[in-house]
């Protein structure tokens, strides 16, 4: 089945219009498809959770890479942790903040407590929130835990929301219902719906990208053409009101810069430039 499946990189790339700070550590969840999986060996023993951002390797030569090509946006994510498992985001994003970058969240939510979602109000950019199924199976399945966050909570008090959903073999099917409850949120800005994305495990997720596929032509069937494109191959459709935008991440022209909290800085294909620059800084 891996034969079928275009998984050949886009390296026209755009200019940077943003940056990554990917934190590494232990996650609360264990999502199959996860890009930390691909490198997991390498990663293994990595974890700068509970060290203070002023003692993570080479930040500060990252951030003025950052200002000298002009990149204001940073999002605060994990490679194979959870972005509001950090202890020090808040003063991580008040330090951004007065370094004059603009700040988002991507998480999935399950640290999404009150006082993590007051921290993202203050963000300038958006928190995006993963929802992969509204069904505790299924979230199994994919999460490797079957309780789910609070969406109704979380959605209704984060005031900048954007929501991805990851498809795959195991919520196909569940693809229609989470559009619908995601739609009554009228503060959600857009949903970005993702293909799997590996660089070492092809065979193992192939059908999770025919999943993605197969979806995506009932999509265009019934809704095409495309209001618009995002960028090189992600098509905005207006699906029940809200935008939805199709992303097929190494096929997309959009481009940014990744820095790993073990100093590592890498390009926009995050495993592949976790690889190459290993132990490398800003430089």
């Amino acid at each position: 089945m891996s034969r079928s499946i275009n998984n050949e990189k886009n390296r026209v790339r755009d200019p940077y219009s943003f940056a990554n700070i990917n934190l590494l550590g232990k996650c609360n969840a264990h999502c199959f498809f996860c890009l930390g999986l691909d490198i997991e060996k390498e990663l293994e023993g990595q974890n700068q959770l509970c060290l203070h951002f002023d003692h993570w390797q080479n930040f500060g030569a990252f951030l003025i890479k950052c200002s000298a090509k002009g990149i204001e946006k940073l999002y605060l994510t994990g490679q194979n942790t959870d972005s509001m498992l950090y202890p020090y985001l808040g003063s991580l994003i008040l330090d951004l903040h007065k370094a004059g970058f603009k700040v988002g969240l991507r998480t999935n939510g399950y640290a999404a407590t009150p006082e993590n979602i007051a921290l993202a109000n203050t963000c300038e950019l958006s928190t995006g929130y993963s929802i992969h199924s509204l069904s505790p199976v299924t979230t199994k399945m994919i999460l490797g835990r079957k309780d789910m966050p609070d969406w109704e909570r979380i959605l209704t008090t984060t005031e900048r929301p954007r929501v991805s959903i990851v498809l795959n073999r195991c919520n196909e099917h569940e693809f229609w219902d989470v559009l619908r409850f995601i739609a009554q949120f009228k503060n959600v800005r857009y949903v970005q719906v993702r293909r799997v994305s590996t660089d070492t495990r092809l065979e193992l997720l192939a059908a999770d990208m025919a999943a993605y596929e197969r979806v995506y032509t009932e999509v265009n069937r019934i809704f095409g053409p495309p209001q618009r494109k995002f960028v090189a191959d992600a098509e905005e459709y207006n699906i029940y009101g809200m935008p939805v935008v199709f992303w097929r991440t190494v096929k997309t022209s959009v481009n940014s810069l990744n820095y790993f909290t073990d100093g590592t800085v890498g390009e926009y294909f995050i495993v592949e430039g976790y690889l190459k620059n290993r132990g490398q800084g800003a430089a």
